[in-house]
């Protein structure tokens, strides 16, 4: 059959929602209604999504005179082209600088009142585009850079099966969707007719920040995804990350949903270093109940080996539960000593949407996705600092305990070894037997059990963790102690610990929380000059979003650290900056900074490269 066009999508509204037609009249700026309207500011200078993610929760509607605009808290904003005032307004897309037309003061109230500020809606005009795009060299409507954009299904499914997230079309703003051929097929494509319309494809489509906007809430999602994972096999040699190929038509004419694709000409594809780690493909064999509500899912590999771990570090796995692709990270309780399986054991807890879903949906049998154990709470290499250890957990973080001990058993290598845990009651007591095995065959293992709500016949140690329960353990101070459990838990432990004299260099806790921009500094003003240009600014936000408040220019484009547009160099003071795909070996240390995700620590200078 081959390749043909399975959607077709018009995005009235710069960064507004989008609309799906059966079939689109080509212009040679692009679809008809596609991109033809655009928030500026008071200024003129041009308001999208990457800015303001409220954009994208207006949806739009078209009307033979007009076109409608609605927002959850909004009425709606009805436009007849009419009544459009269409003076000229200078603005810009990006580098472009041209005239665009106003619409009503009606809709710059809407949009002022929606986003903040004094904001106006332009129109491009109805007869044609007053833009000459310097990208695509060509006349273009208030598009980033090209008239048209297309991205094959097979694509996305191949992104899909990378990412940890699941992601959607309409994150990528492509006009034309394209079944029917191989993923990324249509990077080979240099000129293709659908129904009567010719189209070039000019070039790949760099991707930027826009893509990590969650549609359904609203905000960026924390793990930059997912530009991370095609900053990982979709970045050329010019740093851009490219997903999707940019069309211009060569005529105008009507295409239709269903149209074949007809490849008139073929281009060399830009060639991609692919550095992802493929998943991991794991099937459940086995299912071990430890306690109550308390059960470990054992998994071999459908795909050959194993990867190596540590003992104590988590698999991030992955899910699909209704229709929607969820992670978690659950530590492993196997041991890296015994290769053949990967465990982790998860506890039922009230509400829970990952857990219950595995206690209530995996049998033996089942496969799920996973990527590569990682984690930096885990055992040390270092034979002097695993004689002497307190392992101290509570509730499901007994977990990274388990692969610890499991380890050291079989290795012969338990010493001096206490195994504190706490939990509510004597059915919650999980892995009690092999924990008993343990104990009578070395005698370096003490186990020690604290239960909170214990029953009128139980003996041992009773109540929440206190300074009185950690005295009972000999030889405190001396021991290295790791602490896993509920974040009350662990906070308690620290504190207690700490007053207890026990070194912070001796005390290791787990953490599952994403890496954060910046060092939770304290808020506090500081001075930031770019180029001679002061800017009276704070600690707390990337430099590239301050400039920006109080005009000052700064070059950008994605916005996501992985295009290097925004790249300076540090004259003077101290940032937050994590390393990001744009900034190359050695650049860091050589005081080069992305101002789009660096944060400054105190009074800085930059210059621009």
């Amino acid at each position: 059959m081959g390749a043909k066009i399975n959607q077709i999508n018009v995005y009235p509204v710069k960064s507004a929602g989008g609309l799906s037609l059966s079939n689109a009249w080509v212009e040679s700026i692009g679809l008809s209604f596609d991109r033809r309207f655009m928030v500026a500011d008071s200024t003129g200078k041009f308001v999208t999504g990457r800015t303001d993610p409220k954009m994208t929760e207006v949806s739009v509607s078209l009307q033979a005179n007009g076109i409608t605009l609605n927002h959850p808290t909004l009425s709606p904003l009805v436009l007849k082209y009419a009544q459009f005032s269409l003076q000229e307004i200078h603005t810009n897309v990006w580098k472009d600088e041209f005239c665009a037309y106003s619409t009503t003061s009606t809709a710059n109230a809407w949009f002022s009142h929606l986003l903040g500020g004094h904001k106006q809606l332009l129109f491009t005009g109805e007869e044609s585009s007053p833009r000459f795009a310097s990208k695509a060299q060509t006349k273009v409507s208030f598009a980033d850079g090209f008239p048209l954009l297309v991205i094959s299904q097979a694509s996305l499914d191949a992104l899909n099966a990378r990412t940890p997230d699941m992601h959607t079309m309409d994150q990528f703003r492509t006009n034309l969707v394209a079944t029917g051929c191989d993923a990324f097929e249509e990077d080979t494509w240099a000129k293709v007719r659908i129904g009567s319309v010719v189209f070039r494809v000019d070039c790949p489509c760099s991707r930027c920040v826009f893509t990590t906007l969650d549609l359904d809430t609203g905000r960026f999602r924390v793990n930059g995804e997912p530009i991370n994972t095609l900053s990982q096999f979709r970045t050329d040699k010019s740093g851009n990350v490219n997903f999707g190929m940019n069309l211009i038509a060569l005529n105008e004419g009507e295409i239709k949903a269903g149209d074949q694709i007809e490849v008139l000409e073929y281009r060399d594809a830009e060639v991609y270093e692919d550095k992802t780690t493929p998943k991991l493909t794991l099937q459940c064999k086995d299912i071990e109940h430890v306690a109550q509500d308390f059960k470990t899912f054992w998994f071999d590999s459908t795909e050959g080996q194993l990867p190596a771990y540590k003992a104590g570090q988590h698999l991030p796995i992955e899910l699909d539960i209704d229709g929607k692709r969820v992670q978690r990270r659950y530590t492993l309780s196997s041991s890296p000593t015994r290769p053949e399986r990967l465990a982790i054991s998860v506890k039922r807890v009230e509400g829970g949407e990952v857990s219950n879903w595995l206690h209530d949906n995996i049998n033996a049998g089942a496969v799920i996705k996973a990527q590569t154990p990682d984690g930096q709470f885990h055992l040390s290499d270092d034979a002097a600092k695993r004689r002497s250890l307190l392992l101290l957990s509570g509730g499901s973080g007994v977990t990274p305990m388990m692969s610890m001990l499991r380890t050291l058993f079989d290795h012969n290598d338990i010493d001096d070894v206490i195994f504190f845990h706490q939990c509510r009651s004597e059915a919650d007591i999980p892995f009690s037997d092999e924990l008993d095995a343990m104990a009578a065959k070395h005698k370096g293992l003490k186990v020690m059990t604290l239960l909170s709500r214990p029953s009128d016949s139980w003996k041992g140690l009773s109540g929440r963790l206190s300074q009185e329960h950690l005295a009972l353990i000999p030889a405190l101070i001396g021991r290295e102690v790791f602490v896993c459990g509920p974040q009350g838990f662990m906070d308690s432990a620290m504190t207690l610990l700490s007053l207890l004299g026990v070194p912070e260099s001796q005390r290791y806790q787990e953490f599952f929380t994403p890496p954060t921009v910046g060092d939770d500094l304290p808020a506090m003003e500081v001075s930031i000059t770019i180029e001679g240009e002061y800017i009276r600014g704070d600690n707390q936000r990337p430099i590239l979003v301050q400039a920006e408040e109080v005009g000052v220019q700064v070059d950008y484009s994605c916005r996501a650290g992985v295009c290097g547009c925004c790249k300076m160099r540090l004259v003077e003071g101290e940032v937050s900056q994590p390393d990001m795909p744009a900034l190359f070996p050695g650049e860091k240390e050589d005081g080069l900074v992305l101002a789009c995700c660096c944060v400054p620590k105190g009074d800085v200078v930059l210059s621009k490269l």
